[in-house]
């Protein structure tokens, strides 16, 4: 069961009540909310905790949050606003009621080639629209194409672009059924992969199936490579424009741009698309009429009259008709049409019976006897092949899959679970256990490993080497501070400006036993005076091993448009912090007890640390209290 940040009833961050859980995805924690505000619908998405961990990730969220915020198309989803809540970052979107075409494909409906034509060109024009944008959707799916009131299809997701493979996890069918030749080689996707993924896309809406079918990730994707688009009658004369757009090689490819031209000059009506959305969806078992409780094992016998041929219902007085009185037959009337009017008169019609009758009785006895025996045969498994159960334990998912297939077995995933001895994404447990018998057919349930348990890093930005280094090895976690990482920042020299690790700055966790890098402080830039470029510094108080509880402000003023370090606000009150921010020409945007109305005190921390360098008005997360 997935576990939720927030539950109904919540107001994140005071504007947006909970009012409904959607779903967990591979990249955020989706709900319909209610902007309290503005009182309107909206869905609200949270980054998943194992992605937020990552500054990186984190960083990249907001901003395209930001990005996507200013975007206008008729075939986008608007981005409506985003935040953060208790560690927690979110994106505020518009609802769309309708659904997604996900949800109309799943229900068994396939499109026409004239709905399919629109619905590539909306799509594929939006794609053109991001394209010239600089922004690459990378991951779209029928599920990220929502639905409006007017039947209008709308992309979904731009705010979250890239972010699943900035630090790649398992992936299942799903989330690669849409991806590229290239993707699938372990390229990033670029515009031309997102081309790809919508010709799969209109392929499926068109023929009800998926062009590229498997039992496991790996070979789904292995199936596409150097693989043209299948012929199939239902494309018409989509047929050659889908293959251009799924071309293996993404230089011959079309672009977005001349796919959703090629559409639009295939289409004859002129009226806009309208998909009828599906109505909400019943939990699958509501679909299923249960029948009859079993008997047997599962083969139920033909009865006689199935047999025998007979298709209608025979009475006692059917089958053993009464003896009737003779009668006179009329002056000038034949003896059959007097035959014919006695049997029509009869209040049970009498209706002779097969000859072959008889045989057909004691043929339907026979094979009623072979099925007995048959079933019995069955259910002892003298007709039922066993296999021996081969260890999966250390194979990732994929190769059991392919491992088992050979036996007549197939693999389930039960759950996740942490493992110090088992790496990420490989097998720790299965059942039945390695060694046993199973029958061909038969499910091997196994656990994965999420790899080791992390560790949260103490806050150590601010310290000196030697309090940093014996903080985090009391954690168990190995510091460094080579000479070749020292940087110009506004603390002291000599503290601690940021964490790194495997090249990300300022990780929220890292795994058992790593090895960090701390990055020392050179301290401030010498003041300079030029008549065209500027730099003034206030020196910060000298290096201390016990951290002041009210730090000296930071009042860097860089000139021009060029990175510069994240002002040093840590102790400081409103007035303070405004100016320091303004002086640095970042923004800032606070969280925490008072930041929604304005009555916080003092600064505990910001994201990213004081001192990392940052791009030219930059918004800054400001933890207050």
């Amino acid at each position: 069961m997935s576990t939720y940040t927030f539950a109904p009833g919540h107001d994140v961050v005071g504007r947006y009540r909970i009012t409904d859980t959607v779903g967990v995805g591979s990249t955020a924690e989706v709900y319909v909310a209610e902007d309290r505000t503005l009182h309107r619908t909206v869905i609200l998405k949270v980054l998943l905790p194992q992605l937020a961990e990552h500054e990186d990730v984190r960083r990249t969220f907001r901003d395209q949050i930001i990005r996507s915020a200013t975007l206008s198309h008729p075939h986008l989803a608007r981005v409506f606003d985003g935040g953060q809540e208790s560690g927690s970052i979110f994106v505020v979107s518009e609802y769309m009621s309708g659904g997604s075409l996900e949800d109309v494909l799943a229900a068994g409906r396939r499109l026409d080639v004239g709905d399919t034509a629109k619905l590539g060109s909306d799509v594929a024009s939006a794609l053109a629209y991001l394209h010239a944008n600089g922004i690459v959707h990378g991951s779209l799916s029928p599920s990220k194409l929502l639905i409006g009131d007017d039947g209008g299809v709308r992309v979904s997701d731009v705010a979250m672009s890239g972010l699943r493979t900035m630090h790649p996890g398992h992936y299942s069918i799903n989330d690669v059924r849409y991806l590229s030749p290239e993707q699938a080689q372990g390229a990033p996707g670029d515009a031309k992969s997102d081309v790809y993924a919508l010709a799969l896309i209109l392929f499926e809406a068109a023929t009800g199936e998926a062009p590229f079918d498997a039992v496991s990730a790996d070979a789904m994707l292995r199936a596409r490579i150097n693989t043209p688009l299948p012929i199939r009658p239902e494309l018409g004369t989509l047929d050659m424009i889908l293959a251009q757009a799924a071309v293996p090689d993404p230089l011959l490819r079309l672009s977005a741009e001349q796919f959703a031209n090629r559409l639009t000059a295939s289409v004859t009506d002129p009226s806009p698309l309208a998909i009828t959305p599906v109505n909400r969806m019943m939990p699958l078992l509501a679909h299923y009429q249960p029948s009859e409780p079993r008997t047997s094992i599962g083969f139920r016998a033909p009865s006689a009259e199935q047999i025998a041929g007979s298709d209608h219902d025979e009475s006692p007085a059917t089958r053993f008709p009464r003896p009737q009185p003779a009668r006179q037959v009329p002056p000038g009337v034949s003896a059959a049409d007097a035959r014919a009017r006695a049997r029509a008169s009869e209040p049970y019609p009498i209706v002779p019976a097969p000859r072959r009758r008889r045989a057909a009785l004691v043929l339907a006895a026979i094979v009623l006897i072979a099925a007995v025996a048959g079933a019995a045969v069955w259910k002892s498994g003298l007709l039922t092949q066993s296999h021996t159960v081969p260890s999966l334990v250390g194979l990732t998912t994929s190769q059991a899959a392919s491992q088992l297939s050979a036996e007549g077995l197939t693999v389930r995933v039960a759950g996740h679970q942490r493992s110090t001895t088992i790496a990420a994404h490989e097998i720790i447990s299965q059942s039945p256990a390695a060694g046993s018998s199973a029958k061909a057919g038969a499910v091997v349930t196994v656990t994965v490993s999420d790899g080791a348990a992390r560790v949260t890093l103490p806050t150590v930005v601010g310290e000196t080497c030697a309090v940093a280094t014996a903080a985090l090895k009391k954690a168990g976690i190995t510091a460094t501070c080579p000479s070749t990482a020292y940087v110009v920042s506004s603390r002291a020299a000599g503290q601690v400006v940021s964490v790194i690790y495997h090249g990300f700055s300022n990780p929220a966790s890292v795994p058992p036993g790593a090895t960090v890098v701390l990055a020392l402080s050179k301290g401030p830039t010498p003041t300079t005076t030029s008549t065209t470029t500027s730099s003034t510094t206030t020196a910060p108080a000298p290096t201390t091993t016990t951290p002041t509880t009210t730090p000296a402000p930071a009042t860097t003023t860089v000139a021009g448009t060029g990175p510069r370090p994240v002002p040093n606000v840590i102790g400081m009150d409103q007035s303070q912090t405004f100016a320091a921010f303004k002086k640095a020409v970042l923004f800032f945007h606070t969280k925490g007890p008072g930041s929604a109305n304005g009555t916080w005190t003092k600064v505990v921390s910001t994201i990213p640390a004081p001192g990392t360098m940052v791009p030219y008005r930059s918004t800054i997360i400001v933890n207050v209290k």
